[in-house]
């Protein structure tokens, strides 16, 4: 009898196999598809710190893949090809901001016949120098190591020599701020509305805020109610604020 089943027991542990094997692909597929946004991320970013560039990228491929192996010079490739993307991206909006400007401005300027082809020279030498801004930040000398250095502050002295460069060094390199306190921004517990938050009126609501804004103003304690002493014991009286009383008058 166990001989019989000997087969569909093999075959049974033989799917079960491949299909532990199949999910186990896909989820390390899924990790490495998640590793690879990651670094690409971290490489934009650090392609921005003038102490690195692109030489810490090259390095960094060099140890994963074999310095010019296919693998190298294809992640190379990508990562080249995105920031050309980022820097034309943003060369474009500021060709567009340039010509609202432009277009503003001259509005109430009298036009003045220029040559077209003098025109044309104009906007090839502009386009030379917007593409040499990305070149020539990569081709200048990295900054030294050894010494503490303030990115931000960095890229603000150096923003008149790579203009372009330092509008996507801003979208990289600045740390998202919020005035909003850290106890409000994750706890959800002030979020939740229940039935009855949900159903009040704009009036109650809003005589609830200012009750609130009247009671803080007013530094008064909650927790001291004053009371009369020839009121009786089931009696409670609550003196309003100072500021609820002068609006009251």
């Amino acid at each position: 009898m166990l001989a019989v089943f000997t087969p569909m027991v093999v075959v049974f542990l033989l799917i079960w196999l491949l299909f532990l094997l199949q999910w186990l692909l896909f989820f390390l597929l899924i990790c490495l598809l998640f590793l690879l946004v990651c670094f690409l991320i971290h490489s934009n970013a650090i392609i921005f710190d003038p102490r690195y560039k692109m030489g810490y990228i090259e390095w960094a491929f060099g140890e994963l893949y074999g310095e010019g192996s296919t693998r190298f010079r294809t992640e190379i490739k990508i990562v080249e090809e995105e920031l050309a993307a980022l820097y034309d991206k943003c060369v474009a909006q500021d060709k567009r901001a340039g010509n609202g400007e432009s277009s503003s401005s001259s509005a109430n300027i009298p036009s003045i016949p220029v040559q077209a082809g003098y025109e044309s020279f104009l906007s090839s030498r502009s386009t030379r120098i917007s593409k040499s801004d990305l070149r020539n930040y990569l081709e200048d000398e990295v900054a030294p190591r050894n010494k503490a250095l303030d990115l931000l502050g960095w890229w603000k002295d150096n923003a008149p020599r790579y203009p372009i460069m330092a509008k996507i060094a801003r979208r990289f390199l600045t740390i998202p701020a919020t005035s909003v306190s850290s106890e409000s921004t994750f706890s959800t517990t002030g979020r939740i509305l229940d039935d009855y938050r949900s159903s009040l009126k704009p009036v109650m609501v809003e005589a609830l805020v200012c009750g609130a804004s009247y009671i803080k103003g007013a530094h008064v304690d909650l927790n001291l109610v004053p009371r009369d002493e020839n009121e009786e014991d089931d009696v409670e009286t609550i003196k309003l604020p100072i500021v609820v009383e002068e609006i009251n008058d």
